[in-house]
């Protein structure tokens, strides 16, 4: 993949775009994609993930720069939809403080949070984007290609997403640590 500086993308300021990543085949994408998840709270906020071995090499080889990688897929079927929310990563910090417990003494909370905690969440477009597919970063839509990366800052990153169109939509979601 190409490694060039991150560019501002048109979605947000702390929202960047890097573009033209070789992913892991179409087939295999759907074929792992078959785990329904709801949040809980709203119901109607719904998609489908997958997980895999082969896909965490991907990852692990894609991007080095980030250690406790996970990484899914995500497929929102047409009609589906995630409300507005700001991501919190409590499972994914509590697995963290597991494999390295050095970083429970770090002072960070949602309203204050420490800039050398540096959680990523990238988002990454299986397919190019069909209208009606909505993913909305601070109030901005992103249009993606297939290939395309978003990383948003995970503390402040207000996003949703919805498929207003006929085609199911598959997204690559990454969460990790810079090194």
């Amino acid at each position: 993949p190409p490694r060039s500086t991150p560019k501002p993308s048109s979605a947000a300021s702390d929202v960047y775009k890097r573009q033209n990543y070789n992913l892991p085949p179409l087939n295999f994408i759907k074929k792992i994609t078959t785990q329904p998840r709801a949040d809980g709270i709203d119901l109607e906020n719904t998609y489908t993930y997958g997980r895999h071995a082969l896909l965490d090499a991907w990852a692990e080889k894609t991007f080095p720069e980030l250690k406790f990688k996970q990484t899914l897929v995500q497929l929102q079927k047409p009609g589906e939809k995630v409300a507005p929310h700001v991501d919190t990563l409590h499972g994914q910090i509590k697995s963290w403080i597991k494999q390295e417990p050095a970083l429970a003494n770090i002072e960070h909370s949602m309203e204050n949070p420490n800039p050398n905690f540096k959680a990523r969440r990238y988002f990454i477009g299986v397919e190019d984007n069909v209208k009606g597919q909505e993913f909305i970063l601070n109030g901005k839509h992103w249009i993606w290609k297939k290939g395309d990366c978003i990383s948003l800052n995970v503390w402040r990153g207000v996003h949703n997403t919805a498929n207003n169109s006929n085609k199911n939509r598959y997204i690559i979601k990454i969460t990790g640590l810079e090194k």
